[in-house]
């Protein structure tokens, strides 16, 4: 049989290019923002209401105590300016309920528990909402119970109540001193929310967010409360859009939110964003595509299908090298000509947002580094995630990401197998490249097998 390498390797040249799609999505959109002022002056909507009332839900599932006890005397603060705040309870034991309920009791909050979850997140959510009586006019936050806000940030998210359905606030890690990597998400979030404001701006949409953001009771209902799946907040972010229903974001609203400190808290909390953003895709695809901007929020939704062609990428590179075929000098040079302006504006834009937000550019150069260096270790478990998702294969269950007391929890060995198998696989792939005296293909390949290694020692040695 005959192998025409050609095809092969032009079939790895497209796959590779679009791996890079969310990076030129996202730059296109900041660029875009920039130059049209659209001048929005948001209306009121009759069906909306800033009248209502002000409740605030903490859902808790198995979180550690002394971190349940910092949420409420944090609660403290803006508890004269709202109506009333609310725990909801999965999985603590009769014990640690009576403690919770006596600081709910000391800290003035409402503590409520079920007895048998189910519906995720969003079903606790919609457990406190069907039982404190709240009308159509009233409002709900939901906050992480790692999660804080401010009055300040209240009276900015309520002078939007009715000018819009949901009102979504800007994350600002406080725990990005705890370790490189929550340095790097740190600076991540801050791009994240350049692009979330290009898309208000250009689009008038943005994703819900499920810490923070300011919600209708009476939206809720229209849409059928929160979604009882694994990523709600994203979800009822869909609900929203396809429904015509409008989400405001409101930039210098700021909710401090607590990045996961290691590798093994990261990739918890990476798999079910991916697997959850899979399984909005495939519940709404056809309506997302029916609505006006459809397809801009379908490229938002789908940047974490960039794992899944980044991660079918490397076992192309793989497979050629074990099987000695070369890429040619045509390949290697368009992806040269593509991914290099890519990454370098990229990452300028990265540096730049650090720098004008307090940080160093040249210091936090490696915090970005490590989270480059997780999400490549990462690579096989989130692109298959992504898959399930899609394909509506398998469940995710609702563990919380490590938090409080028990954020710095590493994992076993074993749990590292993925990562283990991925970079003994890049490793006989360089071999095999040399033994073929395939140098276009090492040259491609060197830099992965260093930063499995790299992630891998580092991950084992606890500094990632």
């Amino acid at each position: 049989m005959v192998i025409n390498y050609e095809i092969i390797a032009l079939l790895y040249v497209i796959t590779t290019a679009l791996v890079f799609y969310p990076l030129i999505f996202q730059l296109i959109m900041i660029e875009l923002a920039k130059w049209v002022n659209r001048g929005i002056v948001w209306q009121g909507d009759k069906r909306v209401s800033k009248d209502g009332r002000l409740f605030i839900i903490i859902p808790a599932k198995s979180e550690p105590l002394d971190l349940v006890e910092k949420s409420m005397r944090q609660a403290l603060i803006v508890k004269p300016y709202v109506d009333g705040i609310v725990y909801i309870l999965d999985g603590y034991d009769e014990e640690l309920l009576r403690i919770i309920r006596l600081l709910g009791d000391k800290y003035g909050v409402r503590v409520m528990h079920r007895e048998k979850p189910h519906g995720y997140k969003g079903g606790a959510l919609n457990y406190v909402i069907r039982r404190v009586g709240l009308s159509d006019e009233d409002y709900v936050m939901v906050l992480d119970i790692d999660s804080s806000t401010s009055p300040e940030t209240l009276s900015k998210l309520i002078n939007g109540a009715g000018l819009a359905h949901a009102l979504v606030p800007r994350w600002v890690t406080y725990n990005k001193g705890d370790s490189l990597l929550t340095l790097g998400q740190w600076i991540g979030y801050i791009l994240f929310f350049k692009v979330l404001k290009s898309l208000s701006d250009l689009i008038e949409w943005v994703p819900i967010l499920g810490s923070g953001s300011l919600v209708n009771v009476g939206a809720l209902r229209m849409v059928g409360y929160w979604p009882e799946d694994v990523l709600e907040d994203v979800e009822l972010g869909v609900k929203f859009f396809i429904n015509g229903l409008r989400i405001a974001y409101v930039g210098d609203a700021e909710v401090y939110v607590e990045a996961p400190v290691n590798y093994y808290g990261f990739v918890r909390q990476q798999l079910r964003w991916s697997f959850g953003t899979g399984r909005v895709i495939r519940k709404y695809l056809r309506h997302i595509l029916r609505r006006r901007h459809g397809f801009v929020v379908l490229l938002f939704l789908g940047q974490h299908f960039a794992f899944v062609l980044q991660f079918l990428s490397i076992l192309l590179l793989i497979v050629m090298d074990v099987l000695g075929l070369p890429i040619p000098l045509w390949a290697f040079l368009s992806l040269i000509a593509i991914l290099t302006p890519t990454l370098a504006i990229y990452l300028y834009v990265l540096l730049r947002l650090d720098k004008e937000n307090g940080g160093v550019p040249f210091r936090d150069v490696f915090a970005v580094n490590s989270v480059n260096l997780a999400f490549l270790l990462a690579l096989p478990r989130i692109a298959i995630a992504n898959l399930m998702g899609l394909l509506g294969i398998g469940r995710f269950n609702w563990v919380p990401t490590p938090k409080g007391s028990q954020r710095w929890v590493r994992g076993r060995i074993i749990d590292l197998l993925p990562e283990i198998v991925m970079t003994l696989l890049v490793a006989t792939a360089v071999i095999t490249a040399i033994l073929h005296m395939l140098w276009l293909n090492l040259l491609i390949t060197l830099p992965y097998l260093a930063g499995y290694v790299r992630g891998l020692w580092r991950v084992l040695n606890g500094t990632l």
